[in-house]
């Protein structure tokens, strides 16, 4: 009864993150796709949910996907028109494309994508995105994971992720206490 009558604080908002499909199965490898819908308000785009949907017949992480849509705990944004800064960047797909006009628009979106191609054109064109790496460090903080599974995913993630991303994390990792 005592802890009912306590003052709660106010709990911050959920940064608002956009995924795209590679993002969405690294995190999905990793285990950590449940944590990223209860940590974060996670939308994407219609291109990358017709991406992902393409596996649902095989892929384990499609049908959780689609799970998750449907519950709306990844929401689908609609499509944004792309803007002339970013139009004529070739070295990005076009879900990617889709993914960067959607940020563009809307501010408050941070892009979690592990292709460092599309870091350049996200920075110049002022998008904040952050790696898988990032889930994992922001996992561990928060004790949702211990520094072993943490260091066990990272290392999982080289596959798609540059070595200098996934050593700064560990870094990250080890130097908090």
């Amino acid at each position: 009864r005592k802890a009912s009558q306590e003052k709660r604080m106010p709990k911050a908002p959920k940064p608002e993150i956009l995924i795209n499909t590679s993002s969405w199965i690294n995190i999905f490898e990793i285990g950590l796709h449940s944590y990223l819908v209860e940590s974060f308000k996670v939308h994407t785009t219609p291109k990358v949910v017709e991406e992902i949907r393409d596996g649902e017949d095989f892929a384990p992480d499609a049908r959780i996907f689609k799970d998750f849509t449907n519950k709306k705990l990844i929401k689908v944004i609609k499509k944004s028109t792309i803007p002339e800064e970013i139009k004529h960047e070739i070295s990005i797909t076009s879900g990617e494309m889709e993914l960067a006009s959607a940020a563009f628009d809307d501010g408050n979106f941070i892009v979690l994508i592990d292709d460092a191609r599309v870091y350049r054109v996200l920075e110049r064109a002022g998008i904040k995105y952050i790696s898988s790496a990032h889930i994992v460090i922001d996992a561990y903080l928060t004790g949702s994971i211990e520094k072993e599974q943490a260091f066990l995913m990272l290392d999982k993630l080289r596959i798609s992720i540059n070595d200098n991303v996934i050593e700064k994390a560990k870094d990250v990792i080890l130097k908090w206490k």
